[in-house]
């Protein structure tokens, strides 16, 4: 806003009486009733979240999912917000409200239905968005009409600043972060689900008094003198003569488009290969909520031509580094740096550009809008459309073009023929260098992408900066070579609501199997080590201990996890192994491109399904060895590591079997709490390690056993110097209680 435009509001506000009595008793519900709102809505989203892991398998999709839920509710919300101001008004439209603020409480506290379950013939993303409608579609809808809803009734209600209600916003956003950061640290590790989901419902009446409160106060001053009618008359002239055009909304909806998709791929980036907990998920939230406030709390936006030309060079580099560094620490935090700075770059642009507030319930709504595209693009559209997750740096490419529209907005420039021309010339000039880039690397390898990127790819951009569409030409043509790269002519990409797999050759005589950024397992095509134990299972390693302990002398083996079915190689004659395996194309590839199945001895059976549901479902004392080896990606679905679930595995055991844990992995360090959570239960464990041979037949793996008692772990102590008792101490890990898993364990 101009310094003329702030004016006015300025002057009513010193003008207006002081906030003592019956006035700052009505400022502070208002404002109570914008936290208690704010802070149930960003609470009930992990929360529920969390409830639905155990059923969907632990992947990352479940976050992502949940939140396109969460946005298009909240769009609901903004929409009946916007139309039913507009059509009821001040004297009809907050007592019409309250009914709708208490019906939610009639299915409060919230619970899973016991059809949660997905059938088998229902797209997965479809069937948790209907579970997560009946669970909490009611009181999310409500709360999510309250941003911009309480905003105008608090213009309705004469009070001071009514002319500028949006610190409410600020307040809301404030209420927003505080929750969110509760989450993980305070709310989860104090109490169970349940009891969340209590504590829930009890706010829930208290923002129910609130509201009954606020409407009390719009009643309590509704009368009106002429003068103030007279106004009222004004202001909807005035919001009649001021027109939006369609290409304003547009660039509304697109600048909310782009943040979103980020965070939801910057959360999938970092989730798939750590853990899908809360603490994963809340970072990259709190971070583009975090903008918002920033973009939105400050009136002068000097910065943003600044924020925006960073953001156009991380889309120049990230969508090369994202794919040269993964998902370790620093991969990490170049994504969310990603999230940061486009989220101030897209939210700073739609605070510059805002409108007038008597049209704020119609901004939000768009703004809305594009933050629920953004979620649909993630969740539905490129799980189908593409075969991997290139939706992240396309999205991240699409920052290119903020420059571009930044000039646009400050000289309302329009295309023309010149402008076509310095077009031409930009592609004239950035697409030898990308091609030059492109040439380097593929002649020198994956090893020369970060070379490449910054020796010609970051002076490249600084040279740009005064060429926007340079810029924008040359990283449109940088996202299409490195998803020309990312897709070789002999490999096969597949693609699922539990993540992205890629079978091809190395090279070497050898099918790989890889999930997400993670080699999962390989088979030699040919000689006699088609049907050897390999990657992480050989028999000279921790697994080839354990089953020689205990597999072979076990009638039946369960094994949670499928991969390329190489733990098939360890089966014999009147043996039966059980795979469960909750991804379906899994057991496809492992049927069509593997035959470590079809070449056992033993008698294999393949179950679809979630292992630890599936288990709950087979007599107790079925089976004389369990393992534990699934993954998404680097990441071990955390409801399979609980002390819950240890207690399942150990009924489904024989007496004298052994829970086989594979808790190998480059981010986090599992054996000391998986240890930990054994003790609690009252278990017996030993940990053990296996290098990696110079041929890479056999990977670098780490092994949790756990037994019973002592007693039944001896057969491993005459392996001591592979197998070793863990010390004790660390955390223990129930199903409620995980989000801290992330800070308690990283590293190694």
């Amino acid at each position: 806003m101009s310094v003329a435009e702030i004016k006015p509001h300025l002057d009513a506000a010193k003008g207006a009486p002081a906030t003592r009595g019956p006035v700052g008793v009505a400022v502070v519900v208002f404002t109570l009733t914008t936290l208690m709102a704010a802070s149930l809505l960003f609470t009930v989203e992990p929360m529920v979240a969390k409830m639905l892991l155990p059923i969907y398998g632990g992947s990352p999709m479940v976050w992502n999912t949940s939140m396109l839920f969460f946005q298009v509710a909240l769009l609901l919300g903004y929409t009946y917000a916007h139309l039913s101001q507009r059509l009821l008004g001040a004297r009809w439209q907050p007592l019409v409200h309250i009914p709708l603020v208490v019906v939610p409480l009639l299915v409060l506290p919230m619970s899973l239905p016991g059809w949660a379950v997905s059938g088998g013939s229902a797209p997965v993303a479809l069937w948790l968005l209907l579970v997560l409608t009946a669970v909490v579609g009611a009181p999310f809808a409500v709360l999510s009409t309250i941003g911009p809803l309480i905003q105008r009734w608090y213009s309705w209600a004469g009070l001071p600043r009514s002319k500028d209600p949006y610190f409410l916003y600020a307040a809301s956003n404030v209420g927003s972060m505080l929750a969110l950061l509760a989450y993980p640290f305070l709310i989860e590790p104090a109490a169970d689900l349940e009891a969340q989901a209590r504590w829930w419902a009890l706010g829930y009446r208290v923002f129910v008094v609130l509201v009954v409160a606020c409407v009390l106060i719009i009643r309590f001053r509704s009368s009106r003198t002429p003068a103030e009618a007279s106004a009222e008359e004004e202001t909807a002239t005035e919001e009649a003569a001021e027109r939006i055009t369609w290409r304003r909304r547009l660039r509304w909806l697109g600048l909310a488009f782009i943040p979103s998709s980020l965070m939801l791929g910057a959360t999938t980036h970092i989730s798939t290969d750590i853990a899908p907990v809360p603490l994963m998920w809340v970072v990259p939230l709190a971070l583009y909520l975090a903008t918002f406030i920033i973009a939105f709390g400050s009136k002068k936006h000097r910065w943003l031509g600044h924020t925006v030309t960073i953001a156009a060079l991380s889309a120049a580099v990230i969508p090369w580094t994202l794919f040269i560094i993964g998902p370790d620490f620093i991969g990490i935090l170049l994504a969310l740096t990603l999230v940061l700075v486009a989220g101030l770059a897209c939210h700073g642009l739609l605070a510059k550009d805002r409108p007038d507030p008597r049209r704020l319930t119609e901004f939000f709504l768009i703004i809305s809008l594009g933050g629920a595209f953004g979620g649909a693009f993630n969740t539905l559209v490129a799980p189908v459309v593409f075969n991997w997750t290139a939706e992240f740096p396309l999205v991240v490419t699409s920052l290119a073009v903020l420059p571009i529209l930044l000039r646009r907005m400050d000289a309302t420039t329009r295309w023309n023929l010149p402008g076509a021309a310095v077009s031409v010339k930009a592609f004239v000039v950035a697409a030898p260098l990308v091609l030059l880039a492109g040439t380097i690397v593929l002649r020198l390898g994956a090893s020369s992408f970060l070379p490449a990127v910054l020796v010609i790819g970051v002076p490249w951009c600084v040279l740009a900066i005064r060429r926007p569409r340079m810029m924008a030409i040359g990283v449109a043509l940088s996202t299409a070579l490195l998803l020309w790269y990312r897709m070789p002519t002999d490999s096969i990409r597949m693609r699922t609501f539990f993540g992205n797999y890629h079978v091809y050759m190395d090279g070497s005589g050898r099918r790989m199997f890889g999930h997400g950024s993670t080699v999962h397992g390989f088979q030699f095509t040919g000689g006699p080590l088609r049907t050897t134990p390999v990657a992480y299972f050989g028999r000279s390693g921790p697994f080839g201990d354990l089953f020689t302990a205990y597999g072979e002398r076990s009638s039946r083996v369960a094994i949670v996890g499928l991969g390329t079915g190489v733990m098939a190689a360890y089966g014999h004659q009147g043996q039966t192994m059980d795979f469960y395996e909750i991804d379906p194309v899994v057991l496809r590839i492992a049927s069509n491109w593997f035959s470590y199945l079809t070449d056992s001895k033993a008698d294999v059976n393949a179950i679809v399904g979630d292992g630890r549901l599936e288990l709950e479902k087979v007599p107790d004392g079925s089976y004389g060895m369990i393992v534990l080896d699934a993954f998404t990606s680097d990441s071990v679905p955390p409801h399979l590591l609980t002390y819950e679930a240890l207690q399942l595995y150990t009924r489904k055991l024989a007496p004298g079997g052994v829970l086989a844990f594979n808790v190998t992995n480059r981010s986090l360090d599992l054996a000391p709490m998986l240890a930990a959570t054994a003790r609690a239960a009252g278990l017996a464990s030993m940990t053990g390690n296996g290098a990696e041979d110079p041929q890479k037949i056999y990977y670098h793996s780490r092994w949790v056993a756990i037994a019973r008692k002592d007693a039944d772990l001896r057969p491993l102590r005459a392996k001591s110097w592979r197998w070793h008792t863990p010390p004790a101490g660390g955390p223990v890990w129930t199903d409620a209680h995980s989000s801290l898993f992330g800070v308690l364990n990283v590293g190694r």
